[in-house]
């Protein structure tokens, strides 16, 4: 052979708009040439269809979209100083949603849960890490919680390539302050944007990580421009990598306080005469305690972080004035290991969550009759490119109003990586 490089060249497979990264990432391309300094520019478009199959609205379907434009700058690249990073993420929502068409708590499509009544709304994430050393890393900025969620080996999360329910989608914090959405904004409290900061220590032995942020929904203008002034919320947590049979697993332990005022659950049903009494109706102090676990049953030999495997995470709070006392989700979920569909993703799983006792009670007292509220998801992710997934999911719901049956809902979902 004349010339051995050329031999290796033409082995190579050429690239193609079937195995690139997304539809516009060409090599030498635009996106390309800005990653060389320091600029990665992604733009995903998610459409949802979805409707009840069988409950009390039957029948219902809507259809709805979620646009994510991320930027993420390498500040050394770019010529500043070693470790500066910079994360932002811009969406926009469009269409509608079943969230209120139903009688569910936890809304059935987390992606579109926030979705503002004229059917469209806007949202704006910007965070600045400093990687301080190769194992402590510190970031601050208003946080998209559902991304960071989303990093979350095997269950995924944010809605949009993995569960749908924000059971699953975006698990419950238990500390803050409630917002004045719907009922799960008002109960679930998971903030879908947080305004604070980040600290992450990597160890050979563990992860820590320690964060605090104002407790109220960061989407509030109000929470820019008078940050902190109901208080604040501190969560401390670390995770234990493990390996069984050669598979990766990681324990994760969490514990969090806020010093935010809420709803004093007891004697709920007398909140009017208390309030006419010049009696507070609110307490202050939220904890919660989590354990969460990922484990590995099947691996890739060439790709370690894909394969599927077992989830679980169980949750503990106050019960007043968080009206969640416990929560549990567990399931299987990961990639399709058959060959040529490693790019696949499915899950099946079950959630409950248990709300507390004197606030079902104060409802009752009123007549108006509610529960703990459970159910099942089973969705399957086919990546017919890497940049282009249709996805079917199938949800089961007891809801949390005692007067409405179960209900049964199926969605598509299809997602565009420009």
């Amino acid at each position: 052979m004349e010339n051995g490089g050329d031999t290796k060249s033409q082995l190579k497979p050429p690239a193609s708009i079937f195995t690139q990264k997304s539809l516009t990432d060409t090599p030498g391309g635009p996106k390309d040439q800005l990653r060389h300094i320091g600029v990665d520019v992604d733009v995903w478009v998610t459409q949802f269809f979805q409707g009840i199959a069988a409950g009390a609205n039957n029948g219902v379907s809507r259809y709805g979209g979620k646009l994510d434009a991320f930027l993420k700058v390498d500040g050394e690249k770019l010529g500043l100083w070693r470790g500066l990073r910079l994360n932002a993420q811009y969406e926009h929502y469009i269409g509608d949603n079943i969230n209120q068409k139903d009688f569910a708590l936890i809304p059935v499509n987390a992606a579109t849960a926030f979705v503002a009544r004229d059917n469209y709304h806007s949202a704006l994430s910007l965070v600045v890490t400093q990687q301080m050393s190769e194992q402590l890393s510190i970031s601050v900025g208003k946080f998209n919680t559902m991304t960071l969620a989303s990093q979350t080996p095997l269950i995924g999360g944010g809605g949009i390539d993995t569960f749908m329910n924000r059971a699953f989608a975006l698990p419950s914090t238990g500390i803050g302050v409630a917002s004045p959405g719907t009922a799960a904004d008002r109960l679930i409290v998971s903030p879908p944007y947080i305004l604070g900061g980040i600290a992450t220590l990597k160890t050979d032995v563990a992860t820590f990580t320690v964060a605090f942020a104002d407790p109220r929904n960061a989407a509030n203008p109000r929470v820019l421009e008078r940050p902190f002034e109901r208080g604040v919320g501190a969560v401390g947590g670390v995770t234990i990598p493990t390996r069984i049979a050669g598979l990766n697993g990681f324990h994760t332990i969490r514990g969090g306080y806020s010093n935010a005022r809420g709803f004093d659950l007891d004697d709920i049903g007398e909140a009017r005469a208390r309030l006419a009494r010049g009696v507070g109706i609110t307490k202050k102090g939220f904890w919660l305690a989590s354990y969460a676990v990922q484990q590995y049953l099947v691996q890739s030999d060439e790709n370690p972080a894909v394969g599927w495997g077992v989830f679980g995470l169980a949750t503990l709070s106050d019960g007043n004035p968080n009206p969640v006392r416990w929560s549990v989700l567990a399931g299987l979920a990961g990639n399709n290991l058959i060959r040529g569909r490693e790019d696949d993703r499915w899950g099946v799983g079950f959630f409950h969550y248990g709300l507390t006792r004197p606030f079902l009670s104060g409802l009752a007292e009123n007549r108006i009759y509610r529960r703990s509220e459970g159910g099942v998801e089973a969705f399957y992710n086919w990546a017919i490119t890497p940049w282009l997934r249709l996805s079917g999911d199938l949800q089961i719901i007891d809801p949390w109003n005692v007067n409405r049956p179960r209900a049964t809902y199926m969605a598509l979902r299809l997602q565009t990586k420009f």
